[in-house]
């Protein structure tokens, strides 16, 4: 389907309700994801798919007049990853097609270029940036985001002469701050969200528990894991009551829970939990 504007995707998702309701309620297919005009169904039989196919094609022709895309309509397994929103969809990690890199690569080149001849302004191209990294934080790109970042602030250096939105201007140097932190917690990060335990994690990194118990504080403190995700609510409830400020030590908030079933490691982590929320109200 033909899309432009926001309006003319309000329409394709008016249209194609119908889909929606065809292949829930007639296909009765449990796995189904549509985004605008496209969708992916799961199962694990091939043969059902291949029917699904069909049916799916024949209603779209009869009732919605219009046709499955013939290079773009698949039946594969999943191990080869899914194409989906220009992402390639693993089990466990999300990358970004080469495709898409390559274009937007070739248009930030395009802006240094007419930022350099004075013809675009810092905030234009940040603006595009802002959305790509926005687009490809739903894969697993942390270095490639941290090298876009740092690039994008040495070749588009405000000079003197020169006024840029202040808000998006410190958004973005808090984001080269971020870049600054071991990668090396990103790594934890990634199995983390296979479910293992820090125990686990100690061992397939080769590193103390107490440096992946670290990592996670950073993860938290930076945004990229929420508390609540490591420790149970209650005792991140039990923690917050005891901290005062964003500088307390941890054996001062140890002191005051007077709780030995909480350790440094668990407060570090409700620590840096406070210290990314000061940071927020403070922007």
């Amino acid at each position: 389907m033909p899309l432009g504007n926001l309006t003319s995707q309000f329409f394709a998702n008016v249209y194609l309700d119908e889909l929606d309701q065809f292949v829930k309620h007639e296909l009765k297919a449990k796995y189904y994801i549509r985004y605008v005009d496209d969708f992916v169904i799961l199962h694990n039989s091939k043969k059902i798919l291949a029917d699904f196919k069909k049916k799916i094609g024949d209603f779209l022709k009869n009732k919605l007049i219009v046709e499955l895309h013939p290079n773009k309509s698949y039946i594969i397994e999943l191990d080869n990853g899914i194409t989906f929103l220009g992402l390639r969809i693993f089990f466990y990690h999300k990358l970004i097609k080469k495709s898409n890199i390559g274009k937007f690569e070739a248009k930030l080149l395009q802006f240094q270029l007419d930022y350099k001849h004075g013809i675009i302004s810092k905030d234009k191209a940040l603006d595009s940036i802002e959305g790509w990294l926005a687009y490809i934080s739903h894969a697993n790109t942390y270095k490639y985001r941290n090298d876009l970042i740092l690039f994008f602030n040495k070749c588009f250096a405000v000079e003197q002469n020169q006024t840029v939105n202040n808000k998006k201007h410190k958004n973005f140097i808090k984001k080269v701050k971020i870049t600054r932190y071991p990668f090396s917690s990103q790594k934890t990060l990634q199995f983390y969200k296979k479910e293992l335990s820090i125990k686990d994690i100690a061992k397939q990194r080769n590193i103390k528990e107490s440096t992946v118990w670290e990592h996670l504080a950073k993860l938290v403190e930076y945004n990229q894991l929420p508390v609540w995700k490591v420790l149970p609510k209650e005792k991140i409830g039990k923690i917050l009551s005891a901290i005062r400020a964003a500088d307390d030590k941890l054996k001062d908030i140890k002191c005051r829970l007077n709780n030995t079933a909480i350790t440094f490691d668990e407060i570090n982590c409700v620590l840096a939990h406070y210290k990314n929320n000061n940071r927020k109200k403070s922007c």
